[in-house]
């Protein structure tokens, strides 16, 4: 997997560096590519606001300055990792420039999952940082979040918390295949062999499927929590006015695309109903498993 860290310290050598290391030092020794951007070393200013991006540009920045060099990494990126020390309740200023300028690309092409890593010398100031995180950036860009770190005052450089960091670079799955690739052999109808790098994929991507499915169906959720959870289930921004009536199963979740006014709901003839036409269902037989 690719993974893209934007590192907003501007300590060479600080508490969020070490954070981060633990983390690369678990991410590699699973086969993950890693890269870590130190946004405080760029140039890279705020955004214009002057939508160039999304009408001249075609989806690059009228801006020619280091953010040029970060666009391709986050285009080829499968998750981003953002890490900052909290500043006045928030990211560091030149982090938050560049999360900003993420804007001229909507939604980086294979970008799926992200995670956010704080330090702090208090344990009360993390709020605005994790609503921005979780709201404006999860929420919309429709990723999935794989877990928010923090670490403030004596936990700074500790070992309990290198071996936390560690474990969770560790913990990732490393797919052989971009989503893009697996979703491409899928369509074309081709068999899938077992033990092939489709076939891996198809694992990872059901063993993810089963915890957010086992979320969606065993406790109560608000709308809100519900359209999260679908965000992350498939990958996508889930359209307006969407709801379901668990129990809902996949077999895969990144093969569902959702739009705008979906209603789900069970019964014992059909699985699945949807109330909109706008809501693609592509049906993948879970016995593709076990072909050879």
């Amino acid at each position: 997997m690719n993974i893209l860290v934007l590192n907003g310290s501007p300590r060479k050598h600080g508490n969020t560096v070490f954070m981060i290391n633990a983390f690369l030092d678990g991410a590699k020794q699973q086969g993950h590519h890693v890269d870590v951007i130190s946004v405080c070393e760029k140039n890279i200013n705020g955004c214009l606001a002057c939508e160039y991006c999304h009408t001249k540009g075609n989806g690059s920045c009228i801006q020619q300055d280091d953010m040029q060099e970060i666009y391709p990494l986050l285009q080829e990126a499968e998750m981003v990792v953002l890490a900052s020390p909290v500043y006045y309740h928030g990211f560091s200023g030149q982090l938050q420039c560049a999360i900003n300028r993420i804007y001229a690309l909507e939604k980086p092409k294979k970008l799926r999952k992200a995670a956010l890593f704080l330090s702090s010398g208090s344990d009360s100031v993390y709020e605005g940082a994790i609503y921005a995180y979780e709201n404006s950036f999860i929420q919309y860009l429709g990723l999935e979040n794989m877990g928010i770190f923090k670490a403030y005052d004596m936990q700074n450089q500790s070992e309990a918390l290198r071996k936390e960091l560690f474990a969770f670079g560790s913990s990732l799955e490393n797919m052989p295949l971009s989503l893009e690739e697996f979703l491409a052999v899928m369509d074309s109808g081709k068999e899938v062999v077992a033990g092939s790098d489709v076939h891996q994929c198809m694992h990872v991507l059901a063993q993810e499927a089963l915890k957010i499915t086992a979320k969606i169906n065993n406790a109560y959720h608000t709308p809100e929590e519900i359209t999260e959870l679908f965000c992350k289930l498939t990958g996508k921004t889930v359209g307006e006015n969407f709801a379901v009536f668990p129990p809902f199963y996949t077999d895969c979740g990144k093969n569902l695309t959702i739009g705008k006014n979906v209603f789900l709901t069970a019964d014992a003839e059909c699985r699945i109903k949807a109330a909109s036409l706008s809501m693609m269902v592509p049906c993948w037989d879970i016995t593709w498993f076990w072909q050879h």
